[in-house]
């Protein structure tokens, strides 16, 4: 076998081995295209529950805001309480001394 017999076989060798590789990266591309779509898909649907998610947690918050009283009311209560805790000691105190006095 001649130099250039030899170098006409590795030659062939060669180019099989660049075909099977090609045929490779075709098949790899081909992968990776269905695996962006699955992740695409994927990215979607969490996308959908987490928003949902997201609406059902306000939703939650609006209806235990609109149940809680306001601060101002409570501070109105608290003064109001203070006024009948002072009234109902005076006049524990008046009826201990009315009782005193018969």
């Amino acid at each position: 076998m001649s130099n250039e017999e030899k170098i006409l076989a590795i030659l062939e060798e060669h180019s099989k081995m660049f075909e099977k590789m090609q045929a490779d990266i075709s098949g790899l591309k081909a992968g990776q295209s269905a695996m962006q779509d699955d992740i695409t898909g994927i990215k979607l649907r969490l996308e959908l529950d987490v928003e949902k998610r997201f609406d059902a947690v306000n939703e939650g918050i609006d209806a235990i805001l609109a149940q809680l009283t306001p601060k101002r009311r409570v501070d109105e209560l608290e003064s109001d309480v203070i006024v009948l805790k002072t009234a109902v000691k005076m006049l524990t105190q008046e009826v201990a001394e009315l009782k005193k006095a018969q």
